[in-house]
């Protein structure tokens, strides 16, 4: 069953960052600052509006509007276009444009609406089908085939529509003309592709609904459906909503802007917490090979790690999907408190593998040591970088909380009488959660930044102890070889001065031998044998063979004793001279 409903209007606020430099996400080194004015012209293409967008240059750092000739009270460019039918037909369409400088990024107000009245008469009721030709092309949403053009801080689409009188009393169909009108705009066949209700409530007396969950990337953003009721007064439609919302345009931009900030943050500090638990998983894996432990023990530690990780995926993924958000907090809370577990096991390793050092390393695992202690700074470096980058987002979120809550409490103040929780959801529940939740990633993460250093500690006192002691025993060695070679040498001297002695012993006997045995002294020994024999006779060979015999025995034997005591006498006086030289 479709429904009509009344002047038809699409507010698109979509924001991008001014400068490279402010976005850690955009990698492109051809970063477009003029990305929001191209899809301007993009749509206004689509529905044949003529006006061009005229933009002064600004100084970044302030708030302003970037149309020429703006003023305080006039910053909007009015439109004027035509809606293309499927039967052919065409409708006038009316809307406004509003190009801002908000401080470090660029912000568009895009209105494309069916007038209320044409030509002072009130605009016929139209079918809600109508959405569809409002999004030609899918030209309103960030990511799409036909549209490639993605702002950096994402955007936020506001459907409204007046509800004829005989739906405004009944409060149970409003819901279902919410959801066809957002079924209708994405054009979307089957209902369960198009983005899930997330809230609703109501604002300024009128029912608004939230679709799509806001801190998950998705092709369609975040789109809110806004059904004003009103009554009709000498046929004029009049609503709070309408008139407040007109009212109040620029708060809502800037509500609009701090919100798209801080989901922003959290979208890209979700990909650095990829970042960081892979970065400690590679940690974590380097510690657990040098504990050396076995591989049983392993493998049992990595079954319940994983448990762990899977619980800490479950506080990563997005609160936001179940109204139960801060149960599930405390889940991580507790979650964080189980897995400190997994650092003491860590640690253990740490102290385990100084109590394995009292065995000697193999060459390979002194290399491997050596090899973790040249990879281990480089990932402890990422591993603060990451952690740093986590602490970045999360003061980004912080202040732009606090700035979103501000603005509500200035529009608060203006409206005390109006209800505004379906805008303070998001100061006092969403950004909340987001913050919790990098704070638990904070703690669990930042106690794994410690023991890693403690780690390294660990594997340079290992590597420092095993190569003291290989150092050691090679001094020694090299020590006990000099002794062992000056020993060999000393035994070589002494063998040498044992030669040189016996030469020159043996030398000197044999030649005092043969000039004694050449010279006169045969007349002693003849003296001497001839006294000690009266009888016997010394001429050979006529005195016979015995004693010619006995008398050359005795006369070797004389010239050899001599040769001897010569020859030691030389023999100690070359010792004396080499042992003199050799001290």
């Amino acid at each position: 069953m479709t429904h009509k409903i009344y002047a038809p209007n699409i507010h698109l606020f979509a924001f991008h960052l001014r400068n490279l430099s402010s976005s850690d996400s955009q990698p492109d080194t051809d970063y477009n600052s003029k990305l929001l004015w191209h899809k301007y012209d993009q749509i206004c293409a689509k529905f044949q509006i003529q006006q061009k967008l005229e933009l002064r240059e600004v100084a970044e750092g302030s708030r302003i509007a970037l149309l020429k000739g703006a003023t305080t009270d006039n910053i909007l460019l009015p439109l004027e276009g035509k809606l293309s039918l499927k039967n052919g037909k065409g409708i006038t369409i009316t809307g406004q444009a509003c190009p801002l400088q908000i401080y470090d990024s660029y912000a568009l107000g895009l209105n494309i609406r069916i007038p209320e009245r044409e030509n002072n008469q009130k605009t016929e009721d139209v079918d809600l089908t109508i959405f569809k030709d409002f999004n030609p092309d899918q030209c309103f949403l960030p990511s799409k085939i036909n549209s490639n053009i993605n702002s950096s801080l994402g955007q936020i689409l506001l459907l409204t529509a007046w509800l004829p009188q005989k739906h405004q009393q009944d409060s149970h169909v409003w819901k279902e003309i919410a959801d066809q009108c957002v079924q209708n705009f994405l054009g979307e066949k089957d209902k369960d592709n198009c983005p899930a209700l997330y809230q609703e409530g109501q604002l300024f007396d009128s029912p608004i609904f939230e679709y799509g969950i806001p801190d998950q990337s998705q092709d369609y953003g975040q789109i809110f459906v806004w059904l004003f009721l009103g009554e009709e007064v000498n046929g004029n439609y009049s609503a709070r909503a309408d008139e407040n919302f007109c009212l109040f345009y620029q708060n809502f931009i800037d509500l609009f802007f701090y919100r798209q900030k801080v989901i922003k943050a959290y979208q890209i500090s979700r990909e650095v917490y990829s970042d960081v638990k892979q970065q400690y998983q590679d940690i974590k894996k380097i510690i657990n090979e040098t504990t050396g432990h076995r591989l049983e023990a392993y493998a049992t530690t990595q079954s319940q790690d994983k448990t762990t990780d899977h619980r800490l995926e479950a506080c990563a993924t997005t609160q936001s999907q179940d109204k139960t958000t801060d149960h599930r907090l405390e889940a991580c809370a507790t979650t964080q408190s189980q897995d400190k577990t997994t650092d003491h096991r860590l640690e253990a390793c740490a102290t385990t593998q100084s109590q394995d050092n009292q065995r000697s390393l193999s060459e390979a695992e002194l290399l491997d040591f050596k090899h973790k202690l040249r990879i281990l700074p480089k990932l402890d470096l990422n591993y603060s970088d990451w952690l740093g980058q986590l602490e970045s987002y999360s003061l980004t979120m912080k202040i732009n909380a606090h700035n979103y809550s501000e603005k509500l409490q200035q529009l608060q103040e203006k409206l005390p009488k109006d209800d505004l929780r379906i805008l303070s959801v998001f100061s006092d529940k969403i950004s909340h959660t987001y913050q919790e939740q990098i704070k638990i990633n904070l703690s669990y993460f930042g106690h794994s930044s410690g023991l890693l250093y403690k780690a390294i500690s660990s594997i340079r006192g290992i590597v420092e102890i095993e190569q003291a002691e290989r150092d050691r025993a090679l001094e020694q060695a090299l020590r006990d070889k000099e002794e062992a070679d000056r020993a060999r040498d000393k035994q070589a001297e002494k063998q040498e001065k044992r030669q040189q002695f016996w030469i020159t012993f043996v030398g000197t006997g044999l030649a005092v031998s043969g000039i004694s045995s050449q010279s006169d002294a045969k007349q002693p020994l003849e003296a001497i044998l001839t006294k000690l024999d009266r009888k016997g006779s010394l001429d050979c060979p006529e005195a016979g063979l015995y004693p010619c015999l006995t008398y050359t025995f005795w006369f070797v034997l004389f010239h050899i004793l001599i040769g001897v005591g010569v020859g030691a006498i030389a023999a100690f006086i070359v010792d004396r001279i080499i042992n003199r030289r050799s001290k």
